[in-house]
């Protein structure tokens, strides 16, 4: 019985031993996402370093990025460069979803005048 038991607890130590070194750890990764549901289709859209190209009508971009918060830069077809004026806020191992909607306030780059999203390409 002895026997058994000693022979039982090695083999059980075996497995144990072997399979903790097969083990992968994958790292928890920052998620950012951004759904354009807006009338505007967005180029260039930047944040934080972070280049997630054109967004179209209806789609969307999902970037592993760096923890960190600041607005999201972008442009129009129009040329001009706006950035939100919300801060986006991307909490490390997380994964924040930022929706652009026509009721999005943006501030125009160059004469740092607000407006919304929906509204910037009929401005002169």
């Amino acid at each position: 019985m002895r026997k058994f038991l000693y022979i039982s607890c090695f083999l059980f130590l075996q497995t144990i031993s072997c399979s903790i070194g097969t083990i992968e750890v994958i790292p928890e990764s920052t998620k950012l996402s951004m759904q354009n549901n807006s009338s505007v289709k967005l180029l260039s859209v930047k944040w934080n370093g972070t280049d997630f190209g054109n967004i179209n009508l209806g789609e969307s971009s999902e970037m592993i990025v760096s923890h960190g918060e600041g607005p999201i830069y972008f442009s129009v077809s129009n040329g001009k460069q706006y950035r939100t004026q919300a801060y986006v806020l991307g909490k490390k191992y997380e994964h924040t979803k930022f929706p652009f909607i026509d009721n999005t306030r943006v501030i125009d780059v160059d004469t740092k005048n607000a407006s919304i999203l929906g509204d910037i390409l009929n401005v002169d």
